[in-house]
């Protein structure tokens, strides 16, 4: 039974990631070197030592003008900085108290230090209180993706690997955690979820907030590890796809899309027609949530639906789509439908059983598979 959740922080808890990147390319900057975003990807998570000196030595610098030293003094006053006025939780946190209200306990184990530490749970609006314990970069000598630091934050809870869920969201923090023999959960705030299942995540979710509510340890170990985990790929229209082999209740995400596809919808550009549509897509592979608005044009044929923006969205995240379900959402009553060249889109990426569920402004529903909007779409003849 799950007794205690060990949270990596920056990705996990506070949306972070980008910030360090950018404070990292700004100091390559100040010393007259270009970096980019892929110069720090494989040192995210693993501590600022590791951020700043595997950026260097791909850059090619191992000396002057570059010092670990300098780097930190930069990054610390930048990050700040950078910081100071947002807040920067990501979506879910709220499990660490729900966790708590439930008898589990929850610790922070993160590289960086604790100053770091300190900014972040500050800016996300957590205490040092409301949590456990808390590990630092500056607790342990080995950092991530050694085993280390969580098996410092297991014997800090008196728990065993078995009794304890990482969450993480980069491949050193999974392989940490895996090494330390804990079962893993891995965000897809940093990285995708084949990324993930590659490193060895046991569940992979698209944000804390994809964990849908639970009263118990026993309830909690059902959302994220119940299920069949040998799923293969399986043809989504023209795509080979591996869909996700633990997804979340199937009511929790229905509203979440149709939240998504509210949202979207507030925001349609629709000076001609008036007639606002919002669209989100569930992606079978990963279970994130895509969505878009229709975007109208002088030139008519320049317009282009919500359903096909909110593919398109995907598609560009995740380079492949299968569709689990696609919402639309719109003040049609009832509910307006995908247009044929939307769903002759859709037939590329969807099976014949895919939910297309369409809603109104009024909360009213309708619920059909792919095949009866489109019973016989159009394939290209080497995919029949």
């Amino acid at each position: 039974m799950i007794k205690a959740l060990l949270f990596d922080m920056d990705g996990v808890l506070v949306d972070s990631e980008g910030i360090s990147i950018d404070v990292g390319i700004d100091y390559y900057s100040s010393i007259g070197v270009h970096a980019t975003r892929d110069a720090f990807r494989d040192a995210l998570g693993c501590g600022e030592r590791l951020f700043f000196d595997r950026s260097a030595s791909i850059l090619g610098l191992y000396g002057p003008p570059y010092s670990y030293e300098s780097a930190s003094d930069f990054f610390r006053s930048r990050y700040i900085a950078a910081i100071a006025s947002r807040n920067i939780a990501l979506p879910g946190i709220d499990i660490v108290e729900r966790a708590r209200k439930a008898g589990i306990m929850t610790a922070v184990a993160s590289s960086a230090a604790p100053w770091k530490v300190e900014a972040n749970l500050a800016s996300a609006g957590l205490k040092r209180s409301d949590f456990d314990y808390i590990v630092t970069g500056e607790d342990i000598k080995r950092n991530k993706p050694e085993k280390d630091i969580y098996e410092l934050a297991m014997i800090k809870l008196g728990v065993d690997c078995g009794e304890s869920v990482v969450f993480e969201d980069s491949k050193g923090g999974i392989e940490s955690g895996r090494r330390a023999g804990c079962r893993v959960v891995s965000m897809m705030t940093t990285i995708d979820g084949a990324t993930a299942e590659a490193a060895g995540a046991s569940a992979v979710i698209s944000d804390l907030s994809a964990i849908p509510p639970f009263s118990t340890a026993d309830e909690l170990e059902a959302i994220l590890f119940d299920g069949d985990s040998s799923t293969d790929r399986v043809r989504y229209g023209a795509s080979m796809i591996r869909p996700l082999s633990r997804r979340m209740p199937q009511e929790f995400m229905e509203r979440r899309a149709i939240e998504a596809a509210r949202k979207a919808w507030e925001n349609a550009y629709a000076p001609y027609s008036g007639f606002h549509v919002g669209a989100a897509v569930v992606s079978a592979a990963t279970g994130r949530i895509y969505s878009g608005c229709n975007v109208e044009n002088s030139s008519y044929g320049a317009t282009i639906c919500a359903e096909r923006n909110a593919m398109t969205s995907a598609i560009t995240a995740e380079g492949s789509l299968g569709i689990d379900m696609l919402v639309v959402y719109s003040e049609d009553e009832p509910p307006a439908p995908p247009c044929a060249m939307c769903l002759q889109m859709m037939a590329e990426f969807a099976r014949p059983e895919t939910l297309v569920l369409l809603v109104s402004t009024k909360a009213k529903e309708i619920r059909l598979s792919f095949s009866q909007l489109l019973p016989m779409p159009f394939v290209f003849p080497t995919m029949r």
